[in-house]
């Protein structure tokens, strides 16, 4: 016989039926009740309460404390009452309470009177705010779920909960035998099997059943830099998130020597650099950098007294305002007046005079306009390609040679009017100890990861004199210049800046202008004091540390 019989048949599964149902997607792979805790799963014991006790008077967000338990689930359940029901029960009662008082008055026993008025007062204007619908009247039921990879953990956990419930007079009780109900109750499928457990609340009280803050505070994308110490959940931090999740992008790390610091900046800036592809500068006073930097692809320059860095303060980038590039020559005098204003006020202890300030700005504009560069863009190149010199050649446009110190210094002599000032500068010139930056600028202008290396410098006044050029050539070079470009700048032992106004000044220009040019800030230092007790500069600080995410 050709075919098969029924039971041959394969039986038709009805594909609809075949999917997965709530209860599947809720349930552990293991599940036993024990007296009064749960088994789910491998190394998970869970143990279920209900609040039996409640605070005479709840405050907003008087729960919250609990979460830093770790591991714990809080469900309220409100059931919203009848009005007509509540106001037949609210007048019985009060006129219970009502009648209670008056017997007592006539039999001239006073000891119960003061909680009877009270009790009369309460009523009568619950009722009125409840008939006025200025108020309504709720059952809650509060179930708490604490979770342990132990139960020797579970056990712990339990005395801190009860403690720290205590402490605001209220009370739970352990569903001994029900704790299968109780996983229940927990589950959001709107259920409450168990009953017996509800407290009468107006709308005021179950407002403050409502949890404000969360131990979890953490964002949604962003580098790993730990895990919460109460919860264990991974914690992530993104610099560059922007409002309102991080109103700004700045980061002070403060603790004693051998802390940690170090480590925790080192990690942030390799995590950042590895995830989002930003540009890291380094501003180094130890040397510990160096080879974080090497490893990232960066490079790295070593400030060495009497030796070129290949940075110029004399150079000029093009900024951009509404859309249109242009040269700003006026803040570039005014950025070399702040340099040689810093050099005879921390190394001579004097400030500049009426004729030195006007001598520096005449030079700086000569010095540009001899080489021809104006406010326009195209003034900072020769010409369209060309020979270069030795056998090279450039396609495309040729930079033109910016000034530099040795340039303003023959000027200044030239001129004679400012011999003091001449006599002061000739130190800073190449081939001399502090000429470190008399020179053409000679780092990649595609260089994205920079590590300033200082750990040569021994004194103090050379570590300012350089750490003001390169921070002021860094915010020149690449934040100015590079608006969009995602970029951190890293400042270990940052006290050791705030010993200089100067300095100072520009991590509280970092500070307030970053977020524009997507720059967060990185601070380390041991001594926060520091940053909060100097009087001269107190407004500058305080300002910093408000713009700081601590």
């Amino acid at each position: 016989m050709l075919g098969k019989s029924k039971k041959e048949k394969q039986e038709e599964i009805d594909i609809f039926n075949n999917i997965p149902g709530l209860e599947n997607l809720l349930l552990p792979d293991e599940l036993q009740e024990k007296k009064d805790y749960l088994v789910l799963g491998y190394n998970k014991f869970s143990r279920i309460f209900a609040m039996i006790i409640y605070p005479e008077q709840t405050w907003v967000s008087w729960l919250d404390d609990l979460f830093n338990i770790g591991n714990i689930s809080i469900s309220v359940k409100v059931v919203p009452s009848s009005n007509g029901n509540v106001i037949n029960q609210l007048t019985k009662r009060l006129v219970q309470s009502q009648s209670e008082y008056a017997t007592y008055s006539r039999q001239g026993n006073i000891l119960h009177l003061p909680e009877l008025e009270k009790q009369i007062t309460d009523l009568e204007e619950l009722r009125m705010l409840i008939q006025t619908n200025q108020d309504k009247l709720f059952f809650a039921s509060i179930f708490i779920t604490l979770n342990a990879e132990s139960l020797q953990e579970l056990n712990e956990k339990t005395k801190i909960l009860e403690s720290e419930l205590n402490k605001k007079t209220a009370m739970i009780r352990t569903l001994t035998f029900r704790q299968l109900e109780g996983l229940k109750t927990m589950l959001p499928i709107g259920d409450i099997p168990i009953p017996n457990y509800e407290r009468n609340m107006v709308a005021g009280g179950i407002g403050t059943l409502i949890p404000i803050s969360n131990p979890n505070l953490s964002h949604d994308r962003g580098i790993f830099i730990g895990r919460n110490m109460f919860t264990n959940a991974p914690v992530y931090v993104d610099t560059f998130i922007g409002p309102p999740s991080l109103p700004n992008p700045h980061v002070f790390i403060c603790g004693t020597s051998g802390g940690g610091k170090s480590v925790a900046l080192k990690t942030l800036a390799a995590r950042n650099i590895a995830t989002t592809g930003c540009g890291a500068f380094f501003i180094d006073v130890e040397g510990e950098y160096s080879n974080l930097t090497k490893m990232l692809g960066g490079e790295v320059i070593k400030i060495v007294q009497g030796e070129s860095t290949g940075i110029n303060p004399f150079e000029i980038e093009p900024e951009e305002k509404e859309g249109k590039q242009f040269l700003n020559i006026k803040d570039k005098v005014s950025e070399i007046r702040s340099l040689i204003a810093t050099i005879c006020r921390n190394s001579q202890s004097r400030k500049l005079n009426g004729t030195e300030t006007s001598e520096i700005e005449i030079i700086v504009d000569q010095l540009y306009a001899d080489k021809g560069i104006t406010s326009d863009v195209n003034s900072l190149y020769e010409r369209k390609g060309g020979k270069l010199g030795n056998g090279k050649y450039a396609i495309g446009r040729i930079a033109k040679k910016m000034p530099t110190l040795s340039d303003f210094h023959r000027k200044l002599v030239e001129r004679g009017k400012c011999v003091e000032l001449s006599n002061i500068l000739a130190t800073y010139l190449k081939g001399n100890s502090l000429g470190i930056f008399d020179c053409e600028s000679k780092i990649r202008s595609d260089a994205e990861i920079v590590c300033f290396d200082m750990s040569e410098i021994k004194d103090e006044f050379t570590k300012l004199y350089a750490s003001f050029v390169i921070l002021t050539w860094v915010w020149q070079k690449f934040v100015l210049k590079n608006k969009n470009k995602k970029k951190i700048i890293i400042c270990d032992e940052g006290w050791l800046f705030l010993k200089y106004q100067e300095s100072a000044d520009f991590l509280v220009n970092v500070a307030r202008r970053g977020r524009k040019y997507n720059v967060p800030l990185f601070i380390g230092s041991q001594f926060i004091d520091e940053f909060l007790n100097s009087e001269e500069r107190k407004n500058y600080y305080k300002h910093m540390l408000n713009k700081i995410f601590i």
